[in-house]
């Protein structure tokens, strides 16, 4: 009976050490292999009750000392649990690559940068489609004309992609950067500027602010000066000569009329006269400096007298009264006399010509000058 205990107390060892391995084996290879053996020995016991050979075969029950009690049926329970997880999990590893099959196709790149984006999203939404992932559209982006799933643009009435949404120039991509509208075409600022915005006249850049308009061009305001002395224009404003802008200062000295009297430019009123300009305040006697009563001067050499000095000049007035001849004359002594002016400087008498004597720079009748100097 010892024999025969010990003998099944190895066997169920055994047997644990198999099921426990297969355990192991099933977590770290992902396989197990299970047999059943079934032995039966036939022995001879000698009972009380006179069995003998071939009679029921007497069953033990063996515990292993401090270890804990597992049975046949519940070892095999616990691997056939591993077994259907092992199985599951194959399955869903087959049914993910089965699934994700274009992934694992090389894909030949047709187009250049362009176009790998719309490639890879492309591919995305067909595998999504075939795992039956569904996702709510947005909209048509305008570019691609491919359905907007994710983020979107919404800008000239019309929805975008984020990275379709580029300008129209330097294809930059937009986003939440300002760009402006141009024929429907969106453009980043630089691109728009240089492209649409006025040019100044004088440096040819972009006007991006304030801009004036004058001589048919346009102008940044601190590009609008006088081109002679570089000074901006005040509430005066400007002169135009030849397509160029002047200062009022510069234009006038430049080409204004200049008065024949002081030789300075005339920018208000003038008088015209003597085949030139003058200021009003600058068209008097050139001698006294008197203005002209009643308008009426006295031309002697190309400039203009009062009657007095006119006279003055050529020599026309009398001596003795000291104002103008315009009759008849009388000259002697290198000078010019009324008639009833030429007086001898003695008696007063008139005299005529030939008939006195001088002295002194003085007229003076026959008897006088007999009693005077004889």
């Amino acid at each position: 009976m010892d024999g025969i205990g010990k003998s099944s107390l190895s066997e169920l060892d055994s047997l644990l050490q198999d099921l426990e391995k297969g355990k192991l084996n099933q977590k770290g290879e992902g396989t197990v292999t299970k047999s059943v053996m079934i032995r039966e020995e036939n022995r001879r016991y000698e009972t009380s009750d006179g069995y003998g050979d071939g009679g029921r075969p007497e069953v033990d029950c063996v515990f292993e000392p401090k270890r804990k009690t597992t049975t046949a049926s519940s070892a095999t329970k616990e691997l056939e649990d591993l077994m259907s997880t092992l199985s599951d999990i194959r399955m869903q590893g087959s049914h993910h690559v089965s699934q994700n099959g274009d992934y694992a196709k090389p894909n030949r790149i047709k187009d250049r940068r362009g176009n790998q984006l719309d490639s890879m999203l492309g591919n995305l939404q067909s595998t999504m489609d075939k795992q039956g992932v569904t996702a709510t559209q947005k909209g048509c982006c305008s570019a691609c004309k491919k359905p907007i799933v994710g983020q979107v643009v919404t800008a000239l009435g019309k929805t975008w992609h984020v990275e379709h949404f580029t300008c129209a120039h330097c294809n930059q991509e937009l986003g939440a950067k300002t760009f402006f509208e141009r024929d429907g075409l969106p453009y980043c600022e630089p691109d728009y500027h240089n492209l649409f915005s006025p040019r100044c006249a004088y440096c040819n850049g972009p006007i991006l602010d304030k801009c004036i308009t004058a001589l048919e061009k346009t102008w940044h305001p601190e590009h609008f000066f006088c081109v002679k002395c570089g000074k901006t224009f005040g509430d005066d404003g400007f002169h135009e000569k030849d397509d160029e802008p002047y200062c009022r200062e510069d234009y006038f000295a430049l080409f204004a009329p200049k008065c024949n009297g002081c030789n300075h430019p005339i920018t208000e009123n003038y008088i015209s006269a003597l085949n030139t300009q003058w200021h009003s305040h600058c068209f008097v006697c050139r001698d006294c400096g008197q203005p002209f009563s009643g308008g009426s001067f006295y031309d002697f050499e190309g400039m203009p007298y009062c009657e007095t000095h006119y006279h003055q000049k050529r020599g026309s007035l009398c001596a003795s009264c000291h104002k103008p001849i315009t009759g008849r004359c009388i000259t002697a002594m290198f000078k010019k006399f009324h008639p009833e002016h030429f007086v001898c400087s003695f008696c007063l008498k008139q005299l005529n010509k030939g008939t006195f004597k001088e002295e002194g720079n003085k007229p003076y009748c026959h008897s006088c000058f007999s009693k005077l100097f004889a």
